[in-house]
């Protein structure tokens, strides 16, 4: 018999009425594939708060027992599967409804996984949030029979004196890091960017460094972090204040909001109780190939009435828009008659307990949840051709020029201070490299690295504020041609 945590309300204004947001829909409904089995041999064994997938049915679910944000004996592990389905596929055997401490551990150097809210994959390796003394990023790996520890771990905390605990977690293609660091009543949330684990921070046992620091425009809880594949835009949940925030730039030079995007959660649901839920936005991952930000919204820690809301909306990165919804809560209630129901523990496609607080995609683009409450890692699948959009709210702007040849035109102003301005003309599709070094060969800026764009013409606004007076060369590449020129910083 599963013991359910009391709901905790959400610190914040009630609203009385029911959303009448009417979202444009895809022509065909999502649909679950699978939930695995809430049980021996496939289950997680207890409270499941987030997911992390390698590629198609291979994915590591962690288990964070409490729901109080950072109450003691908050037993946390990571759950590995294979060749998934909802009665195989998992790696390892774990007691059922025993919590435990799992141990990233390297000779004699050992960290307990506790308070942990969030992981990320990157390849085969898992990335855990976590919220020791240190406020560690641990690196576990996916094996074939198992999940180890990688002997890799970076220390976060930066003030001794501060409580900075790390909530959401996010990894770009070139391996760095963004966590998001829960905010106080009278401190924002932020984000802090971290160097890939090839820099030797991750080997110190000190407190690093970020290479980057976001603090957000409001007060609330920062949940997760999405980030693009080339870390140029990067988009931020904060579940107190129902928003999404987006900002464009890079971990080099810095981000700056983008006022173009707005992601407000407007859904006021009432419950069958007559009270309306307090729900938020929560997890979020960016689909790259089809270019969709996911947006899980559920109600935070909640259990009765709570399992009447759970969804994860398809957004438009650019703008806010929701375009689709998959709507983890319907599909229980119409595939169980109910909210809070799991015939015999063992409907292999239903998590019974909507608590949709985490998501990630695979390959394939199949989406994956977990249910916190009903203890399950989740696959959905969409029956039919998922459209992509054109992710174009970054720092490069497309201009109405049609381009002949490929040309990468001198910055203006020249001599500058401290922002200039770059176009490039690309009279076909390309897989297109922006990158400026100092004089002396050094990568001072990657504007941008290896992302494809149609053909026209670009303008990027690049700000040179943290770089010293000098002559720098700006470089464009198409992969098959490369082209330099000179730019000149006066301060």
């Amino acid at each position: 018999m599963k013991i359910y945590l009391q709901l905790i309300p959400k610190l914040a204004l009630i609203l009385f009425f029911v959303s009448t947001n009417i979202f444009g829909q895809w022509t065909q409904p999502w649909k679950c594939a699978y939930a695995t089995i809430d049980d021996e041999p496939n289950g997680t064994g207890i409270q499941t708060i987030s997911i992390a997938v390698v590629e198609e049915n291979a994915f590591a679910a962690m288990v964070s027992q409490a729901a109080l944000p950072w109450e003691a004996g908050d037993a946390c592990y990571l759950v590995g599967y294979r060749n998934a389905d909802s009665t195989h596929g998992r790696l390892g055997f774990y007691k059922y409804n025993t919590p435990f401490n799992q141990i990233w551990i390297n000779g004699f150097d050992q960290v307990f996984m506790e308070h942990a809210r969030d992981i990320a994959a990157y390849g085969n390796l898992i990335y855990v949030a976590n919220n020791d003394v240190d406020h560690n990023i641990l690196v576990f790996e996916l094996g074939q029979d198992s999940i180890y520890t990688y002997p890799k771990r970076v220390i976060t905390k930066r003030d001794p004196f501060v409580e900075e605990n790390l909530w959401g977690i996010d990894i770009d293609n070139s391996g760095r890091v963004y966590v998001t660091v829960e905010g106080t009543e009278s401190s924002p949330s932020k984000v802090y960017i971290y160097p890939a684990i090839d820099n030797a921070m991750w080997e110190s046992g000190v407190a690093a460094e970020p290479i980057q620091i976001i603090t957000l425009p409001d007060l609330g809880e920062a949940r997760d972090v999405a980030v693009a594949p080339n870390g140029d835009a990067i988009w931020v949940s904060n579940y107190t204040n129902d928003k999404v925030y987006c900002y464009v730039g890079s971990p080099e030079a810095g981000y700056n909001i983008a006022s173009a995007f707005d992601f407000t959660l407007t859904d006021a649901p009432v419950s069958s109780a007559s009270t309306v839920l307090e729900v938020g936005p929560w997890g979020l991952k960016f689909m790259p190939g089809k270019n969709w930000l996911l947006v899980a919204c559920d109600v935070s820690f909640s259990t009765g009435t709570g399992y009447e809301y759970g969804r994860v909306y398809i957004v438009n990165p650019n703008t806010g828009e929701i375009v689709d919804t998959l709507d983890g809560a319907k599909w229980n209630y119409d595939h169980t008659g109910a909210y809070n129901n799991r015939p015999g523990g063992t409907l292999g496609t239903v998590s019974g307990y909507t608590s949709l607080y985490n998501v990630d995609f695979d390959e394939y683009y199949n989406i994956y949840t977990q249910s916190f409450y009903g203890w399950t890692a989740d696959k959905w699948y969409y029956d039919g051709e998922i459209p992509s959009i054109e992710l174009t709210i970054t720092n490069v702007e497309k201009t109405n020029q049609i381009p002949t040849e490929f040309k990468l035109g001198q910055n203006y102003p020249n001599p500058f201070n401290p922002t200039t301005n770059i176009e490039f003309s690309l009279p076909e599709r390309s897989f297109v490299t922006l990158k400026v070094y100092s004089i002396t060969g050094e990568v001072v800026a990657n504007i941008i690295e290896g992302k494809e764009y149609n053909s026209g013409t670009y303008r990027y606004s690049f700000d040179a504020s943290k770089l010293a007076s000098g002559t720098y060369i700006y470089s464009l590449t198409n992969g098959k041609s490369i082209i330099n020129k000179k730019m000149l910083l006066i301060k």
